[in-house]
């Protein structure tokens, strides 16, 4: 079930023993189509809720809660990333050459890179999603859709503002506040607030360590709004805002082990029980910006003029572990070091010029020229501490570029008083550049004299160590020698640990004059990484909506949306060639045909919408093992436009008042999401160049339930004293998997069939309920509130995303039982 924008809002009241009656059915104003207008009249399936609906439905802060109230979206944190699907349509690459597939928005304004929008979640008058491709409205990267958090905007005429404190389990301490200060009669801002903090969501299973688990968290975020109307005619928004999030980071937990021991993921006392050893895990994240919106309001039209500057600086190192405890598995090697460290800058701009219609005439319109740039850096180094060979994986991009412009138009024309066509068009040119290298590293040290014997281990890591890959003076590695790889190894150290070695050993084979240890050869290394790609697209919408009633509305439409192309990383080509093969655009096409009603089922008020949609969705992009040479070393994991896939759904939402003053807010969404055509190297098998090639035909999409089923039950009761509310919420999801192999059989490399499917490989996640309670009491003079909360009341543990080959099982989960108090304050 999904809950409607005005969940919670009807109001029951209970006085002097006599029961009122609801009022009817409340409008809800939002801008998912770029222009003000009531929910109901919006062509499509739209959900929006404000702050209070999110605290009162079990999301408040957290940003992944909000999957549990919008049916068929679904959002995993991977490394801090917020992974968005809806319907089934996402994307998995959070690399520096991936893209999301569900555009966020901050104000309207494109945010390319979702790490750190989690901490956006306070003093904001709604959060609006909207389902379905937006190529035309919303532009690049929105083929599932578009979710956009709107901030409370200063106000003119009211010197107030709020302060709420939270606590609760996980040791739990947050604090909000917001003030708005009207300056003078056309001038006012407003400073908003928000820092929280808690202990790890994991919990740490080695006996014998102190290390704290993954999933703590720690976030300082201010917000700074002013709006000046200069004339009446004029006006000028600005928004700035910052946030830092430290803690212990969010990485997975390898479930792999547990699978090959025969225990499924429901078999595990608990999934986040994970055994840490070696590397504290450690999240230093800081996301800023700036936006401004200049509008003059011409004599039948208007122009808005928006530029907004956002700066991320991402580091975060994995918390090292040996995978999820279950019976048997409770050892790990405290001085096992081998980790991860991840590095993201990105600086973007967004540049917007628009005119719209402002006139009450038949005709609507707004076109403008939308320009957007982002430089990026990135760095990933997975490292191996310990062994006889030291192996490891080093991708350093010091210079990625991206930029992306768009023209574009859209129109509405009432040809009755019930009759409105509406259409759209937009041309989108996309460029990508990247700078850098990336590859393997992998070799041996031995004792001089035995060179063929035991390779000596290889310490890296240890306490002390810092990284610092974007630190280093020159990335030009093609054509270099041994000596100037380990050179360029070297270069990206910031320090070494206090028992690292592998220091050392560099240097002696480098320097003749050492002959304590030699090495035969090198294995592997980073290759020198370079690709552009340059394309552009045209996405469209046209439909039809026809009025029956003030009431009620049928609605038929068509759009398109694009999700950018790319290119791959860099392969060596037997000939030495380097080549880094582009791949082209997703592309959706959805046909959709609805209903919106409101009416009085008897007594009850009641909102009853419809819509039937059919998803095109066409040059798929999955991942795949690529050959490059003769021989397993030869091989690279690349993007490819694999599959065509269609998707067909019904979505129902209901709103009833109800006698004794209760509503009840209701959404169905069935989903049938199939890959019509698709096949690709079996890459759960591992590397190489003779790998199964499977049919994926049939298969259904990740994260894609048949059927998901929302309910909310809600209350408000005055009394002598105040008001008191509650609100019981659930959603039900069915069965889905992580991947697009649906945990099917496979045929190995030799031919041989396995029947059923392999515990390795396993992905999929059983129907569960998710359960989230709210009670408040709010004063009569309206300035004090007091609340309960509770989200996933039975603690179920969900696998929301899955990494998984040859070498992992490594799960995503929803957040865990949280509970806990909030009291507000307003003045």
């Amino acid at each position: 079930m999904a809950f409607t924008a005005s969940i919670a809002t009807g109001s029951l009241s209970a006085q002097s023993g006599e029961q009122a009656e609801h009022s009817a059915l409340e409008e809800v104003v939002v801008t998912v189509e770029r222009r003000e207008q009531s929910l109901q009249s919006v062509a499509g399936v739209a959900q929006a809720f404000d702050q209070d609906s999110l605290n009162r439905l079990g999301v408040g802060t957290s940003f992944q809660n909000l999957q549990n109230i919008v049916p068929g979206m679904n959002i995993a944190d991977q490394e801090g990333n917020m992974e968005i699907y809806i319907r089934g349509v996402g994307s998995s690459n959070n690399t520096e050459l991936g893209d999301p597939a569900a555009a966020t928005h901050l104000n309207g304004v494109y945010i390319p890179r979702p790490r750190g929008v989690g901490a956006m979640f306070y003093d904001i008058e709604r959060v609006e999603v909207k389902k379905g491709p937006q190529g035309t409205l919303r532009g690049r990267n929105a083929t599932a859709g578009t979710l956009n958090i709107v901030t409370k905007r200063p106000d003119f005429d009211n010197f107030g503002g709020d302060f709420e404190v939270t606590t609760g389990n996980y040791s739990t301490f947050g604090v909000r506040g917001a003030v708005n200060l009207p300056v003078t009669d056309n001038f006012a801002v407003r400073f908003a607030a928000y820092t929280e903090e808690h202990d790890p969501y994991f919990s740490n299973a080695s006996a014998d360590s102190s290390l704290d688990a993954a999933g703590s968290e720690d976030v300082q975020s201010f917000r700074l709004s002013a709006l000046w109307e200069i004339s009446e005619a004029t006006s000028l928004y600005v928004v700035a805002d910052s946030t830092d999030e430290g803690g212990t980071g969010y990485p997975g937990a390898q479930i792999k082990q547990a699978l090959q021991n025969g225990y499924d993921f429901d078999d595990l006392d608990d999934p986040r029980e994970v055994l840490y050893r070696g590397t504290e895990g450690d999240l230093d994240s800081s996301h800023t910006g700036v936006m401004a919106v200049l509008t003059h309001e011409f004599d039948g039209f208007s122009v808005e003029l928006s530029s907004s500057y956002r700066d991320l600086d991402f580091e975060q190192v994995n918390a090292a572990n040996d995978g999820v405890y279950f019976p048997g598995h409770d050892e790990v090697n405290q001085q096992n070091y081998s980790s991860q460290y991840w590095i993201t800058l990105s600086e973007s701009t967004v540049h917007e010029l628009r005119l719209f219609s402002n006139g009450d005439g038949p005709l609507t319109w707004s076109t403008g020229i939308f320009h957007f740039q982002e430089d990026q850096q990135a760095a990933l180094f997975s490292l191996t501490d310990g062994g006889t060979w030291y192996t490891g994986t080093e991708w350093v991009m010091p210079d990625v570029d991206s930029s992306s412009t768009a023209v574009y138009a859209d129109l509405s024309y009432d040809f009755t008083d019930e009759l409105t066509a509406f259409a759209g068009i937009r041309h989108t040119t996309e460029e990508k550049s990247r700078f850098g290298t990336g590859g393997n590293w992998a070799f041996a040290f031995f004792e001089a004299g035995d060179e063929w014997g035991t390779a000596l281990p290889s310490r890296i890591g240890t306490p002390g160590f810092e990284y610092d890959g974007l630190g280093r003076s020159n990335y030009d590695i093609l054509g270099a020698s041994d000596a100037e790889l380990y050179a360029y190894l070297l270069d990206g150290i910031g320090s070494w640990g206090v028992d690292d070695n592998l220091d050392d050993q560099i240097a002696c084979v480098t320097d003749p004059s050492c002959t304590d240890i030699t090495m035969p050869w090198t294995v592997g290394a980073p290759v020198q990484q370079k690709g552009s790609y340059e394309d552009d697209y045209i996405d469209f919408r046209t439909g039809l909506t026809y009025q029956l009633t003030d009431s009620s509305m049928l609605f038929a439409s068509i759009a398109s949306g694009h999700k950018s192309g790319g290119f791959n990383d860099t392969l060596v080509m037997p000939d030495g060639e380097l080549v880094a093969e582009p791949y082209a655009p997703e592309k959706l096409v959805m046909y959709e045909v609805g209903t919106k009603n409101e009416f009085d089922l008897g007594p009850v008020p009641t909102r009853l919408n419809a819509s039937f949609f059919y998803y095109d969705y066409t040059d798929q992009v999955f991942q795949m093992i690529v050959a490059t040479g003769d021989d397993e070393s030869a091989s690279s994991l690349q993007n490819r436009n694999i599959a065509d896939s269609e998707i067909t759904g019904l979505e129902i939402e209901s709103k009833f008042l109800l006698p004794a003053n209760l509503t009840l807010d209701m959404t169905a969404l069935w989903l049938n999401a199939e890959i019509k055509e698709g096949v690709m190297a079996d890459t759960r098998q591992g590397w190489g160049t003779d790998l199964p090639i499977v049919d994926l035909s049939g298969n259904t999409l990740p994260l894609a339930p048949d059927f998901t089923f929302n309910l909310a039950l809600s209350q408000q009761i005055e009394s002598d004293l105040g008001t008191f509310d509650w609100t019981l919420s659930a959603q039900y999801r069915s069965d889905y998997y992580l991947t697009i192999w649906n945990n099917t059989d496979y045929d190995l490399v030799d031919g041989e069939t396995v029947v059923g499917s392999d515990p390795d490989y396993a992905d999929a996640v059983d129907g569960y309920l998710n359960l989230d309670a709210g009670l408040g009491f709010t004063d009569n003079s309206g300035r004090f509130r007091i609340e309960a909360y509770g989200a996933n009341l039975t603690d179920e543990v969900v696998s929301q995303k899955g990494i998984i080959d040859h070498g992992n099982n490594l799960r995503f989960t929803n957040l865990p039982r949280t509970y806990g108090m909030r009291f507000k304050v307003n003045f």
